[in-house]
């Protein structure tokens, strides 16, 4: 009697059959963290708050630095924000409930200038309490003489309260 001999080898078959289902594996995973992402709010309060920032510098009517301090006088917020448009526009007014109560601004920016603003926002500011309002920003378009154009944020203006 001959022994038995195969005519391939088999010794590669089980590391293919090891790859393939490890490779199941990585997918499965990969799409339950997906799924999983989308009902689970990853992140801090503060990687929201850098986010906001982030975005609230490229926006078209920018904000390139804020802060909202505790005060008993008139002005409790500084805004410095920054035109991203390409044309001349003169800011109107902002808002934190869509227009309902404008703060007035009342000034003309530049392509890419900034202005420094300072005012009384319905924040109730404490020291190191937290604040995220939706901005409103009514503004013009001097160059082609459109009026009353208004842009809202995509992202909230999140940050804490200082002293």
């Amino acid at each position: 009697m001959k022994p038995y001999s195969k005519v391939g080898s088999s010794r590669g078959q089980t590391s293919v059959e090891y790859l393939v289902l490890l490779a199941i594996v990585i997918v499965l995973a990969a799409v339950g963290v997906g799924v999983l992402s989308g009902y689970i709010k990853l992140g801090s309060a503060s990687t929201y708050t850098q986010k906001g920032a982030v975005y609230w510098k490229s926006a078209d009517i920018g904000i390139a630095d804020y802060q909202v301090y505790q005060t008993s006088s008139s002005r409790n917020s500084t805004i410095v924000f920054q035109n991203n448009r390409e044309y001349i526009i003169n800011l109107d007014w902002l808002s934190t409930d869509g227009g309902a109560t404008p703060y007035g601004i009342g000034k003309t920016m530049l392509p890419g200038a900034t202005i420094h603003w300072e005012g009384q926002l319905p924040f109730n500011c404490t020291s190191g309490s937290t604040y995220s309002y939706a901005i409103t920003v009514q503004y013009d378009n001097i160059e082609h003489g459109l009026l009353d154009k208004r842009f809202t944020g995509l992202e909230k203006l999140t940050g804490a309260c200082s002293n």
